[in-house]
Order: structure tokens, then sequence, then C-alpha cells
């Protein structure tokens, strides 16, 4: 069937029959609706909705995709993927500080562009500004008919500077740092802020780190950290060691870093935070190798961590 003519009753629109239009009358609308000449399409609060294009932030370690805590003069990235049942035809990028206007970044020009394609990958690369505060950063993608959607993401800056971070990587007599099987003959705690290796008999309350193997575990060593004195770890998301170099850095991580605990699994490679016996004082750690032995509970993760001074 060819439909080629519409008739607007009350909000309604209908398309008619091009076969019957010669016999339609507005007194006869509703014979023709009783025998299905006239088809309803869209009809007031009900009416069809164009497609808006679709809009998500790419995830992973390199990305934000969420709200996060930054340093000044930090750069960051934001993957774009969004797609159309049409064309997207434009790709808007605003920032506004502090709450203010939201406006398209200077020498941007990735910022107001023109796409013509129905759907995009892209990454946006950005750089906080100096001064601390709040800045909301909102990505909009549109198509030729108005239609858009928009994501944004804010950013809480902590400003520049900061003290620089001290590294500890071996202890007093050169060796790498490592927290023993407990169960075993060697040191199995540590004291992140005095530095040094803890035995069973040492004080709770220097034991920020102590490995946490059960009796049932002897055989099957589990790589697993507690404390002994209300220290707190998580696992880091988005930083790593080469990039946290100062205490608004630091900061910046722990924020970022998603729920704390007071037991957490160790894995080669991977970056963790410390909060140090209840108070504020943060530590960054990277676990530089996990050894697993098979049965003198000699078993090991070594680390080196940053701290402020």
């Amino acid at each position: 069937m060819t439909f080629t003519t519409q008739e607007f009753v009350k909000g309604c629109t209908f398309a008619v029959n091009k076969n019957k239009m010669k016999r339609i009358k507005l007194l006869s609308l509703l014979t023709l609706l009783a025998t299905g000449s006239i088809f309803l399409t869209n009809c007031g609060p009900g009416e069809n909705v164009d497609p808006k294009p679709i809009l998500e932030f790419i995830g992973g370690t390199e990305y934000v995709a969420s709200d996060i805590s930054l340093p000044g003069n930090t750069d960051f990235k934001v993957g774009i993927n969004a797609s159309h049942t049409t064309k997207i035809q434009t790709l808007q990028i605003t920032v506004a500080y502090d709450g203010g206007v939201e406006a398209i970044p200077t020498n941007c020009g990735l910022c107001d562009s023109l796409i013509d394609a129905s759907s995009l990958l892209v990454d946006f690369e950005g750089t906080t500004r100096a001064t601390e505060g709040i800045e909301k950063w909102t990505f909009i993608v549109s198509d030729g008919d108005g239609n858009t959607t928009s994501k944004s993401i804010t950013i809480t800056n902590l400003g520049t500077g900061g003290a620089s971070l001290i590294e500890i990587t071996q202890d007093n007599s050169g060796d790498p740092l490592r927290v023993y099987n407990f169960a075993g003959p060697n040191s199995g705690a540590y004291d992140l802020q005095l530095g040094g290796n803890l035995l069973s008999g040492d004080d709770d309350a220097d034991k920020d780190i102590q490995d946490s193997v059960e009796n049932s575990e002897i055989t099957n060593w589990p790589a697993r950290w507690t404390s002994r004195n209300a220290t707190v770890f998580k696992n880091v998301s988005g930083y790593s060691w080469g990039t946290v170099t100062n205490t608004s850095q630091l900061q910046a991580a722990w924020d970022a870093s998603g729920a704390e605990g007071s037991v957490i699994d160790m894995v080669e490679g991977n970056a963790y935070m410390a909060k140090l016996r209840g108070g504020s004082e943060l530590v960054f750690i990277e676990v530089t190798k996990v050894e697993k032995t098979s049965s003198d509970n000699k078993d090991y993760v070594q680390f080196r961590y940053k701290k402020a001074p």
C-alpha cells in the first residue's frame, strides 16, 4: 500500500489509503477506522520520538570514564564511543569551572567537530587547569535533526604541586622489601611508617602490613595482606608507580581507587594503596614479585612503596 495523504484530528496523525481518499469525509472517519483504511501512527502524548544518538565512555586504566580527583596540570584521556541509527553530525566538548558557564575549550580542534558518520570512536585528551576547584567536562553528540545526547565527567582538581614523594625500595641491608608467609621463619609483617620488617613477637601497633595466611592454607599460601593497627588498603585504579610523584597525586590516586578494606589479595605487577593506622597518611605500593614455595613456608610478596617525606 502507498500512503500519500495525512488527515489530522485532535492531535492524531492518520495515513490514508490512496484508493479510498475520495470517499473520506469527516463524518466517515469512524467507519474508515473500523475497516482499517486509516492507520494510527502518532497521537498526542504517545507520539513517536525520533531516536537519539547513543553515547558511552570507554573504560580501562588509561581512560577517565567517571567522576575523579586529579592534580592540577594533569593530562587525562576520555574515550568516546557513539553511534546512531542515522548519522551523527557534530561532536561538542565543553568545560565549566567551579559551576560557571559551559564553554568550548580554546585550542581544541576536536571539541567542535563535524562528524557525518553513523559511528564515532575517538579519544579526547585534556588537561586539568593549574588551580584547584571543580571541572565539569561535557560531551555532546547531535544528529542533523537536532537530536542530542550528552554525558558529563566531574573532575575534582586538587591543584598543582605538593611535596615530592620519597621512594623506599630496599631494607637497611640493601635487600628488596619482602613480607613473608607469617607461618614461616622469616618476617611476616612490615612497618610502613618508619620502615622495617617485623616478627610475630613485635608490637602489633607497628604492623601496617601482616601476611594473613590461615593454618588451613599452609599448603596453598594465598599471598594476602592484612594489618594489626587499623591500616586499610585499596586496589589502585588508573594510576601507576610512574604517575604518582607528589602528595597531590597520591591523594588523587586514593580518591580514585574505590572501596577500602582491611584485607587484600596481592598480585604481582599490581599497585595498591594503604591509609595508615586510622589516620590520613597515605602510601603507594607496587608489588614487584610474588614467590610461592612448596614446603618451607618461605613464600613472600616483594614490593616497593612511596610516601610523603
